[in-house]
């Protein structure tokens, strides 16, 4: 096997594992240094290869552990993280395999948390699945459990929140220039109109009321 140690920028204090000219992944010079010379190019044999295989996907593993750390993360996000380290797909599909045995990666979760974080900040339900399939999560992941926790009625009140809130930003327009902003600005939200016109009779009819 022949072994190429390189560092993508003369500075960087990690360096780059090809073996075979494939890229195995990147490691800490810290790491490296007891066990080759950096840069480094020559022949190993396959006791070494597992030795460095074997500290690459400790690193990837503790990379891993960390990311997942700061915050959720869903399994592709996940794995396009790893690919940004030039781990190979092998050693890749092996961790998020383990992680998910383990519940550290959990797609339903993280669509779970991901739902409620955006109905908590008042989203359309439209604009929680435009969301959701930006995620390329499959469908039947999140699709039931969105009709599950989007509250329609807590979903109208949100509406007529904002039309309420809307009609005193543009309260120094005509009515009808009025309405149209307001609808403009709802729909371009992912609200749907039939709801938006329901939502501003109602809150219309509030203002009547209400003088």
């Amino acid at each position: 096997m022949y072994l190429k140690i390189t560092k993508k920028a003369e500075n960087d204090k990690k360096s780059l594992i090809i073996i075979d000219n494939q890229i195995w992944g990147i490691l800490p010079d810290r790491i490296l240094l007891p066990f080759f010379p950096i840069p480094y190019t020559g022949e190993i044999n396959n006791d070494q290869a597992k030795e460095l295989l074997s500290l690459i996907e400790k690193q990837a593993r503790q990379q891993l552990l960390k990311y997942l750390g700061n915050r959720e993360h869903s399994s592709l996000e996940c794995k396009q993280y790893l690919k940004r380290k030039h781990y190979p797909t092998e050693l890749i599909d092996t961790l998020i395999c383990e992680f998910q045995d383990k519940k550290y990666i959990d797609d339903h979760r993280y669509v779970q948390i991901l739902i409620s974080s955006l109905i908590s900040r008042k989203k359309s339900k439209n604009a929680i699945a435009m969301k959701l399939k930006e995620t390329r999560l499959p469908t039947e992941i999140w699709k039931e459990l969105l009709n599950e926790l989007y509250n329609q009625e807590e979903g109208m009140e949100n509406l007529k929140e904002q039309i309420t809130q809307l009609r005193f930003r543009y309260r120094d327009l005509p009515p009808s220039k009025q309405k149209e902003k307001i609808y403009a600005s709802l729909y371009r939200k992912g609200f749907n109109l039939n709801d938006i016109h329901l939502a501003w009779q109602a809150t219309a009819q509030e203002v009547i009321l209400v003088d």
